[in-house]
């Protein structure tokens, strides 16, 4: 068991939308990513998704509205 320093683990990739795992939870994994621009909307049947903004802005769109999430701040997804 060792302490994970997420800016550490940042700052060894520059790939944008290219996840990494950083650790597993059970049977979850903890991906990392550096995210810049656009995403193609989609959806997960059997999961639900945790976004936690480390450094910037997200904007989450959903079909009915857009959900603002802040540095600091996570946003849970749910699975459909």
């Amino acid at each position: 068991m060792k302490a994970i320093n997420i800016k550490d683990k940042h700052a060894l990739f520059t790939k944008q939308w290219h996840p990494h795992r950083i650790a597993t939870v059970d049977d979850m994994q903890v991906l990392l990513a550096k995210i810049k621009g656009e995403f193609v909307w989609h959806s997960h049947d059997d999961e639900d998704e945790l976004f936690q903004v480390i450094k910037g802005t997200l904007y989450m769109q959903f079909r009915d509205r857009t959900e603002i999430v802040k540095e600091g701040e996570l946003i849970v997804v749910p699975k459909g």
